[in-house]
């Protein structure tokens, strides 16, 4: 029998969150319907202010939002000149982005330790780019009972959950600890994505699925997130 998990619930809320699709590099940036799961430890990391990795805390999340829709932006663009970065020749330009408007973020981690890291934010927490500037409506300690099937919020499911939704290929997490490379990412996954804007809760049944104690309906789970292993690198590689 599985037992029950003790964890904590943060409610994150905010005026916009757009998560960048890792596969759009141009045109319109395109946003993924909710954040993708190594967004949601950059933003743990965010407020810890240290950097928190699959194996600090497993995690769950709702997110919702009233609609969405493409925003217009100004860019401000640079060129490398003789060695220097200055700006590009050609001035400003203007780009159009896919934003979540007036998003909701309810997260369950359950590494209790990070009740600090909510309690007291080590910077500001973002919902995507640093402009999507969020805040904690609270936290609080809860139990997460395990059930077999239950109705579920718009939330990142794995396979073998049915295809109700957008199929997302997405990284388990993001790695960035040489200074002056690029980040490496973690093994991929394929996700069954819901939609934020979306009022109706979903019936499922699988692994993973939690009912939290201060959940708003006896029939009400989340799925909390069983990381996937990175892939195992050939000898002499």
């Amino acid at each position: 029998m599985i037992k029950s998990l003790r964890g904590l619930h943060v409610k994150f809320s905010g005026f916009s969150a757009s998560f960048r699709h890792p596969l759009t590099l141009t045109g319109v940036q395109i946003s993924t319907p909710v954040p993708p799961y190594s967004t949601i430890l950059g933003l743990i990391s965010a407020c810890a202010g240290r950097v928190i990795r699959p194996e600090d805390t497993k995690i769950g999340f709702e997110f919702k939002a009233t609609g969405t829709d493409r925003e217009l932006e100004r860019t401000h663009r640079f060129q490398f000149k003789r060695g220097v970065l200055e700006p590009h020749r050609e001035g400003q330009s203007i780009m159009h982005r896919q934003v979540h408007f007036e998003p909701e973020l309810d997260l369950y981690v359950t590494n209790l330790n990070l009740r600090d890291a909510f309690d007291y934010p080590a910077s500001t927490p973002c919902l995507g780019r640093s402009q999507d500037i969020a805040w904690i409506e609270f936290v609080r300690e809860v139990d997460l009972d395990p059930v077999e099937e239950g109705d579920v919020g718009p939330t990142l499911l794995p396979r073998p959950y049915p295809p109700r939704g957008l199929i997302l290929r997405l990284p388990e997490w993001m790695e960035n600890d040489r200074l002056g490379y690029v980040r490496k990412t973690g093994p991929f996954g394929f996700y069954m994505s819901g939609t934020p804007t979306e009022t109706k809760r979903i019936r499922v049944k699988g692994p993973g699925l939690h009912h939290p104690s201060d959940a708003k309906s006896p029939t009400d789970v989340v799925y909390i997130h069983e990381w996937l292993k990175p892939a195992a690198v050939p000898k002499g590689s």
